[in-house]
């Protein structure tokens, strides 16, 4: 029988004592319950309810109260989810519970291991999508928290300035505040925002003041919203964060650690984010650029050369000269290598199976995958996996 995930809000630990008792009952905290958190609480739960001795809760808002209680009553035996105060954290696992910090950038502090974004690599990204597009400026539109450099807006004003380049920054979230900064900046400009929602603030205050987008001001989000785009009426390029990831190690993590196992390196090891680049960072929009821009971010499509060429506003012949003369390949050869390059990063640094690598990458049969990558490498998956992993991580779960 599968477990159920239940949802609760102000619960006293007594009204649970029956139904908790047999079961070892760990609970995912969020703060709030979005859309996006669906596949992060979905693979929590999946890795958990492997085994049937675990109960999962899930709470969300004023968490916090329960938590201790349950902990206090000695019915807790574990927490994932977003804790803003390292201390309470540590009270936690005072009183016998294991506790997984999910969500942040932030490194494992004080014995709580923490599953987090890899907002490194993101930061690096980001630069590299603007700082290549001869930009007069760069700017993060975000919070930034005094003496934190761990988070997004400080690594990607670091990396910048490690080439040379200033960031302008400002923590408005206001359309007015945005369009005050917008109309400071030297255009053209591209701006990495914390959110897509803020991103969404750029591009509808920019516009109030005719500035062009892409044109004179390039811009890339994080959370790849949807919804955002649509009220934006362009589509943001955005960083996909890689919750289903985050849940997946952190319910294979809390498993480990309620048998009393110890995490490995490769475990805590922060998990990649996924950028689509999409039309408000394409400076030149044309219609190669565009379906370039698609196959990166899309290598698991299974689009023709006639529907790109569409996509491009190109004839199939056109769009075809003008891909080898731009990339050196065909389009179908440019997609094997996005799609390759898609494969070998998954296998390096998440724990995806073999299966969900190969439709990720576009192969509906992990055999035919499993085929054409050793076309590629001379080695199978797993064996391109078993040489990327850390010889340091030996205590692997």
């Amino acid at each position: 029988m599968r477990n159920k995930v239940k949802i609760l809000k102000n619960t006293s630990p007594q009204s649970l004592q029956s139904n908790y008792s047999n079961k070892k009952l760990v609970a995912i905290a969020l703060p709030l319950l979005s859309e996006g958190d669906i596949s992060l609480v979905q693979s929590i739960r999946e890795e958990l309810e492997k085994t049937d001795s675990i109960e999962v809760m899930l709470l969300t808002g004023g968490y916090e109260a329960t938590l201790r209680r349950l902990a206090e009553e000695r019915r807790l035996a574990g927490a994932i989810g977003e804790f803003i105060s390292n201390r309470w954290m540590e009270s936690l696992t005072l009183l016998g519970a294991a506790v997984i910090q999910i969500g942040s950038g932030a490194p494992a502090i004080g014995g709580v291991p923490s599953v987090s974004t890899d907002l490194e690599s993101m930061s690096r990204e980001a630069a590299q999508a603007l700082l290549g597009r001869e930009m007069k400026s760069i700017a993060y539109l975000g919070p930034i928290r005094a003496n934190d450099p761990l988070q997004l807006g400080s690594l990607f004003m670091a990396g910048c300035r490690r080439q040379g380049v200033e960031v302008r920054s400002c923590p408005a979230t206001s359309e007015v505040e945005v369009r005050h900064f917008l109309c400071s900046l030297n255009l053209p400009a591209g701006i990495l925002c914390a959110s897509d929602r803020l991103a969404r603030l750029a591009i509808l205050a920019g516009r109030e003041e005719g500035i062009r987008v892409p044109g004179d001001l390039a811009v890339i989000g994080v959370g790849n919203s949807r919804l955002e785009s649509l009220h934006a009426g362009i589509a943001i390029s955005s960083f996909e964060l890689p919750l289903e990831e985050i849940g997946r190690r952190a319910g294979l993590l809390m498993n480990g650690l309620l048998e009393k196992k110890t995490a490995s390196q490769d475990q805590l090891k922060p998990v990649p984010a996924r950028l689509h680049e999409r039309e408000s960072s394409l400076r030149s929009p044309s219609g190669i650029a565009r379906a370039l821009a698609y196959l990166r971010s899309h290598p698991e499509t299974p689009i023709t050369a006639g529907e790109l060429a569409r996509l491009a506003g190109m004839s199939r012949r056109s769009f075809e000269t003008t891909m080898r003369e731009t990339t050196g390949a065909s389009p179908g050869k440019y997609l094997q290598q996005m799609r390759r390059t898609r494969a070998e990063h998954l296998l390096q640094t998440t724990s995806l199976s073999i299966q969900h690598v190969a439709r990720a990458c576009g192969y509906t049969e992990p055999a035919v995958f499993s085929a054409a990558f050793r076309r590629w490498s001379g080695k199978s998956p797993r064996e391109f996996r078993g040489i990327c992993i850390d010889p340091r991580s030996t205590a692997n779960l």
